[in-house]
């Protein structure tokens, strides 16, 4: 019974994940009505920033908020220099 929970939460999991990206292709695709692939670097970027975070600090609030924190601000920069111009 245990490893069907687990089995559950990890498909459940890695579900959200997909919907999470899928959204964002459709979102992205249908307001600029062209193929952006960056968003899914900037999760990879945020979550690299996150994970030295916390192996630094030790708080996971911390992590989490500098990870989104330097996703944001690299993707107003690539949306203000590159992908406005497109």
């Amino acid at each position: 019974m245990r490893l069907f929970l687990l089995t559950l939460l990890n498909g459940l999991t890695l579900a959200a994940l997909y919907f999470i990206v899928a959204s964002g292709f459709t979102l992205v695709f249908g307001l600029m009505r062209n193929v952006n692939l960056a968003h899914g670097s900037l999760y990879l970027l945020g979550g690299y920033v996150g994970f030295y975070a916390v192996h630094y600090t030790g708080w996971f609030v911390i992590a989490l908020a500098a990870g989104f924190a330097v996703a944001a601000v690299v993707g107003l920069a690539m949306q203000v220099s590159i992908f406005r111009f497109m």
